[in-house]
């Protein structure tokens, strides 16, 4: 059987985007559910932002009890 690697605990800015897709990430970042948890400076551009995977797990938590970022709840 093979051996898996185990779950990063930091991830991209592209990596949120593949688990919660575009929108969503977007939505939880500019609604204050989702902030880095460091950032990187890079020679050009902008700086990388890293996620805590916790993090990223509290706002599926969330969502999957009926909130959504900006909205409010009925």
């Amino acid at each position: 059987m093979p051996k898996l690697l185990p779950t990063a605990r930091i991830l991209s800015l592209a990596d949120v985007y593949r688990l919660l897709g575009r929108q969503v990430a977007d939505d939880a970042i500019q609604h204050g559910w989702l902030s880095p948890c460091c950032q990187k400076a890079v020679p050009r551009g902008p700086s990388r932002r890293l996620f805590d995977l916790n993090a990223l797990r509290a706002v599926e938590d969330r969502i999957l009890s009926g909130e959504y970022p900006g909205q409010t709840q009925p």
